[in-house]
């Protein structure tokens, strides 16, 4: 009975919050007359940002740039994409490192990486993951070479399906033209020295003839911030574009990473090198190493927690090589219609190398001296070499597009297959790796390519005016997966049918509104099939008692965003949007309490009900010809229910999430040669586990950064520029961070 009582208040609770996200837009739109006029193009869910300092693109000046639909970002403020869609108040970022990490953990509105997708040039390059988790790799994009970014908030667009609950991420290159391109840009800074961290990048493109030609690299170094944390990256893209006849063209892409990073050893003094859980630890918050910050350590993802992959030693590192690969064949016919077909590859490893830290080693309780002899490996022997296939997946899509009466119709079908690959163990330090209390033999074996997914979707959407003043966007999607668990005598399969629409209405020449309702479905990925077939087998040695039996189901979000946008005569724009998601089966990954040693936890995958909800203001306004200031403020909460690993509900929201953030920035434009940019940004309170075993909960405190940049344009010349600035940083609020001093050229 109470379970019953609860479930009613708890939709009670949910009917007013959505009622409170609307009422926030319409109270706003109802305070502003009414009038019609001839519908615009403007998309009030999707922000762009373009970016050029100088010359927005080879076909629109900035000075005819439609400031309300477009932000102009200058790029040579920014060392990745990541930097500045930071300052976005519903974007947040959870980072390792202070510079360079490219396993930055990104959100939108409380929907982490695995629910967003990210896209180049309408190629997914989102990481299938394996064993060790998903992720988005912001060194994927060569920034140097991009024009313009969209970020589509929530899942209205009925194109992107599967992991598009939180939003999507566009970014496109910029196209070659018969007048050459060239750019490079380098910045250098440190927390300690003026050198600690450096990033040079550079792009060029150019059309000859028939044949286009777009390349972007980039290089990036760090020494490490945190302790071991040190990181360097070297990418490489090259774009080719074939102009074919009959008004077809052929794109071929090619996209090349390779990355290494230190994993971070733990510096506290707690006497637990391989488990920093527990604050009331006595050393918890005394560093080891007085050069770095106090900061838990990592492990190698992936496997049983063994000596060699959680006891982390200096030197310990993963090297990743990522091969993308795409082609695009675009057709265009009747004047008004085209057809996509497209293709992508993915190729991805991942080498891992951990070296010995005897001290810390003989922290770990050992019942025979037998187990563990430290006679027989020195400190800085490697003890673990393994290397990980993370990611084989490959994909297709066919989409068509025709305007005709009115209508924007565009339809469209995708494959793709999620492929992992196997793991091989090339040495392990059998030695290093024996511990009698935990029953570790010192052997560790390789394994076998894990069971792929398949994902299959559909769709059509259809755009028209229904008025000179109402449009109306309309679409159905359909989404399935494929997945047999390995060594489970059992297939799962799942499909769904996911309903859109979105309302826009322009009362004014310079006010609008907009209200979509839609449904939304996000298949299991490679990673959350994996742990959710461990935890809920019967094999004792791996599972999660209350989780046996119980398989993983696709997540189905129904969400609601509506948005009120009012422009000041082409000198700036406000805009308050609100919205609300409820998502039945949400997934959870992460490790969770079970009664068995020696670690006393086990990884997972598995349902839950979330909801996420909130409301932001926003605007940007000219107050001089010369400056411009942009202010946004978000509010943000969530709620989750029925979590197995929490019965009492230590935990009644989501991790990580912020109640609050805010940005306040400002630009001046001094004259020709010189800009000033500033920004202020405030992030509230985020909730967390501090421990799943002992189900405790944590905050992070608040706290606020400030940002300065100065550009000096020291030469001109055709579409190619030289750029000069420097940069400084410093988090004014909270936990102290590093200062960075930029050049860029």
């Amino acid at each position: 009975m109470r379970r019953t009582d609860t479930n009613l208040q708890h939709r009670r609770r949910s009917g007013v919050r959505m009622k409170f996200a609307l009422s926030l837009c319409l109270l706003a739109v109802m305070a502003f007359p009414q009038a019609g006029i001839a519908a615009g193009s403007d998309n009030l869910m999707q922000d762009v940002f373009v970016l050029d300092p100088i010359e927005v693109t080879g076909r629109m000046q900035e000075d005819n740039l439609d400031r309300t639909t477009a932000i102009v970002v200058e790029k040579n403020r920014s060392n990745n994409v990541a930097d500045y869609l930071v300052r976005d108040p519903e974007i947040s970022f959870k980072r390792k490192a202070a510079m360079g990490d490219s396993s930055d953990i990104i959100s939108i509105r409380g929907m982490e990486s695995k629910r967003i997708m990210l896209n180049l040039d309408g190629r997914n390059i989102s990481s299938t993951g394996m064993s060790g988790g998903n992720y988005i790799d912001f060194g994927t994009i060569p920034l140097d070479n991009i024009e313009k970014i969209e970020v589509i908030k929530g899942g209205s667009s009925v194109e992107y399906g599967n992991s598009a609950l939180g939003g999507v991420i566009n970014a496109y290159t910029r196209r070659p033209t018969e007048q050459p391109h060239f750019s490079a840009y380098a910045t250098m800074g440190g927390w300690k020295d003026f050198y600690d961290f450096h990033n040079v990048r550079g792009s060029y493109a150019q059309k000859f003839n028939a044949i286009g030609l777009s390349v972007g690299l980039s290089h990036q170094h760090a020494d490490p911030f945190l302790r071991n944390n040190d990181y360097d990256s070297f990418h490489f893209n090259p774009k080719l574009y074939i102009d074919l006849p009959w008004r077809a063209e052929l794109t071929l892409g090619y996209n090349y990473s390779q990355t290494r990073r230190g994993l971070i050893r733990s510096n506290r003094n707690d006497g637990n090198p391989a488990s920093d859980a527990n604050p009331d630890v006595p050393g918890y918050s005394s560093a080891i190493d007085s050069n770095y910050p106090t900061a838990s350590g990592e492990s190698f993802a992936g496997g049983s927690p063994t000596p060699s992959m959680t006891v982390i030693g200096d030197g310990a590192h993963w090297t990743k090589y990522r091969h993308l690969m795409d082609f695009t064949y675009r057709q265009e016919f009747l004047e008004t219609a085209y057809f996509e077909v497209s293709g992508f590859k993915n190729s991805e490893s991942r080498r891992e190398k951990n070296y010995a830290d005897v001290d810390a080693r003989m922290q770990i309780k050992t019942k025979k001296p037998s187990d563990f002899n430290p006679s027989k490996t020195q400190n800085g022997d490697l003890v673990l070499d393994r290397n990980v296939i993370v990611d084989n997946t490959y994909g297709f899509k066919f989409k068509t597009g025709v305007t005709v009466l009115g209508h924007e119709i565009m339809t469209g079908v995708e494959y793709k297959r999620l492929t992992p690959g196997p793991i091989t163990v090339e040495y392990v330090d059998e030695n290093y790796n024996k511990a009698g209390v935990n029953k570790w033999t010192g052997k560790m074996d390789s394994s076998e390519a894990g069971r792929p997914a398949t994902v299959t979707g559909a769709f059509l959407a259809d755009k028209f005016s229904i008025t000179d003043s109402l449009r109306l966007d309309m679409g159905l999607r359909y989404d399935s997966f494929s997945y047999s668990p390995e060594g489970q005598d059992k297939h799962l399969l799942n499909s769904q049918l996911s309903p859109k629409i979105m309302l826009t209405y322009d009362f004014t020449e310079h006010q609008s509104a907009s209200l979509a309702l839609y449904q939304n479905y996000r298949t299991p990925t490679i990673p959350e099939l994996y742990w959710n077939s461990q935890a809920s087998s019967r094999d004792a040695t791996v599972n999660v008692p209350y989780l046996v039996g119980k398989d993983i189901k696709p997540e189905t979000a129904r969400g609601i965003d509506a948005a009120y946008k009012y422009s000041f005569g082409g000198k700036g724009f406000l805009k308050l949007s609100g919205f609300y998601y409820t998502v039945q089966d949400y997934i959870v990954h992460k490790p969770v309490y079970v009664n068995r040693s020696p670690s006393y936890q086990a990884w997972a995958a598995y349902n839950i009900d979330a909801e996420i909800y909130g409301a932001t203001l926003s605007g940007s306004y000219d107050l001089l010809d010369t400056v411009t200031v942009n202010a946004a403020i978000t509010r943000q909460d969530s709620k989750k229910t029925n979590d197995p690993a929490d019965p009492d509900g230590v935990m009644d929201r989501l991790e990580y999430i912020p109640d609050w953030k805010g940005t306040l920035g400002t630009t001046w434009k001094i004259n020709d040669q010189f800009t000033l940019d500033a920004v202020l940004t405030y992030v509230g309170q985020r909730n967390y586990y501090v421990n799943t075993a002992q189900l405790r909960k944590g905050t992070l405190h608040d706290y606020a950064t400030l940002g300065a940049s100065l550009s000096v344009l020291a030469h001109r010349h055709g579409d190619s520029g030289l750029l000069l600035g420097q940069q400084l940083t410093r988090r004014i609020a909270g936990r102290p961070t590093a200062t960075a001093a930029r050049t860029a050229c």
